[in-house]
């Protein structure tokens, strides 16, 4: 079956380039904050083109500014003092487990998903609990009495990244154990969640109305040996990085909440820190997402420094490209499929008491408003074909819900042949984040004749 794969390529590479343009890509989970490791904000998946309302859960205490998890057909979401898994078909509620409650204002942190296992953050301590019953596997406390919040645990290769906000560490335990690996101290709080491109953590932290206290951090996964840092992205002590960097195209995107004033948005070199770019934005506290080499980002706060905005941004020069006023929020992270960018925009004029109200769904390309639903809004996220976010308590889910289908069935019609190799073909040379588009097959980050072979390997014709 191998050789029979490899006799084809040849054939079907001239072939790929004219036959059969824009082959649906793939149906996702969405396994943890920004759904993956590197923080991208993006999925593979086909999105609804329309405010189709699938359900409405009951109250769960859903918190304003998390991201859902999605994975193994459950959705996991945190709420303050518990974590509630759903049914992704029908959002029927299928476990609760008590969590200690976080101890700081507005934490609204997110769980993250990894072979069986759930993780989050909340109160002087980091949970692992058990998939399918909630069941509390191991949990590490935090030397400090407050320990995570806003930033999330990021789970990859192995470890799990979390960091205790007013401690000004982060931490790298055992993702089977809960075992301690290290741990790196910053400068002030440590917020945001971990980016992990490469066997390397990208970190970020702040601290309120002190001179540089904007921060970026690029340690060794294995160790925690600091690799790079950068802390004159802004020398304004009201300015800092309080939300989490995103990595593409072998750079660091960061932006920085301004408590008097505009933020930024910056581009870094991945690999030795350096400022590429950074221009004046919306202040912010969301993480920027990347799709197609541009950089979507939310900011503002609703009645105290308006208005909110959604904004794109050229990845490469840091060229706006798009701002939408009214949509958007300090809080809310971007999520990108299907060309459609989704977003939130919150109801509450008060700085410290806030929800999300109403999601939209805007065009990638110029931000126009494809469609909007009265509900939800918070950090949504796209999975399998349908966007999910929270508002009110509760979470929302849109669109149908796509089958699953195998990798190496590219297109997704039922059978592995020539034609999930038109569409490798289409897409031969191109690199990204590992498994960013179907066509990666085997999940490397480059589409080229690996790809090819996996996909003879399970050819039936």
């Amino acid at each position: 079956m191998l050789k029979k794969g490899l006799r084809l390529i040849s054939l079907l590479l001239v072939l790929s380039f004219v036959l059969i343009p824009g082959l649906a890509l793939a149906a996702n989970d969405w396994p943890q904050f920004h759904n993956d490791t590197a923080n991208t904000g993006y999925s593979a998946s086909n999105a609804p083109a329309t405010a189709d309302l699938a359900w409405e859960s009951e109250e769960v205490n859903a918190t304003p500014g998390s991201n859902p998890a999605v994975a193994n057909g459950k959705i996991f979401v945190y709420g303050n003092d518990r974590l509630t898994c759903l049914k992704e078909e029908s959002g029927e509620t299928l476990w609760q487990t008590s969590l200690e409650a976080a101890h700081l204002w507005g934490a609204w942190q997110s769980p993250a998903y990894a072979n069986g296992k759930v993780f989050i953050g909340s109160g002087k301590y980091l949970y692992c609990l058990a998939e399918d019953s909630g069941g509390e596997l191991w949990k590490y406390k935090f030397p400090t009495n407050r320990g995570p919040c806003n930033g999330s645990p990021k789970v990859a290769g192995g470890k799990v990244i979390v960091g205790d906000w007013d401690g000004g560490f982060y931490y790298c335990l055992d993702e089977n154990s809960g075992d301690f690996k290290w741990k790196y101290a910053v400068t002030g709080n440590a917020q945001g969640t971990p980016a992990y491109v490469d066997g390397k953590v990208y970190l970020t932290s702040w601290s309120y109305r002190t001179e540089n206290n904007a921060h970026i951090y690029c340690l060794n996964a294995e160790t925690g040996a600091l690799i790079w840092h950068q802390g004159d992205l802004t020398h304004d002590d009201e300015e800092g990085t309080c939300g989490s960097p995103t990595i593409a195209e072998g750079k660091v995107f960061v932006t920085t909440y301004n408590f008097y004033g505009d933020g930024k948005i910056a581009a870094l070199d991945a690999a030795g820190g350096d400022i590429l770019w950074q221009k004046t934005t919306n202040r912010t506290d969301a993480t920027p997402a990347y799709a197609g080499g541009k950089i979507y980002i939310c900011g503002g706060c609703l009645g105290f420094a308006e208005p909110v905005t959604t904004s794109c941004f050229n990845a490469d020069t840091g060229e706006l490209i798009w701002l939408k006023n009214d949509k958007g929020n300090w809080t809310c992270s971007v999520a990108v499929a299907d060309g459609k960018v989704f977003v939130g925009k919150p109801g509450s004029t008060a700085f410290s008491d806030f929800d999300y109200l109403e999601t939209y769904a805007l065009n990638a390309e110029n931000g126009d408003t494809i469609w909007s639903y009265a509900g939800g809004g918070s950090s949504p996220a796209v999975a399998n074909g349908r966007v999910y976010t929270l508002g009110g308590g509760k979470v929302y889910a849109f669109g149908q819900l796509e089958q699953e289908y195998p990798d190496w069935d590219v297109n997704k019609d039922g059978q592995v042949n020539v034609l999930d190799m038109i569409g490798v073909g289409q897409k031969f040379g191109q690199t990204g984040t590992p498994g960013w588009i179907r066509e990666d097959v085997n999940k490397d980050g480059e589409i080229n004749v690996l790809d090819m072979i996996l996909i003879g390997q399970h050819w039936t014709g």
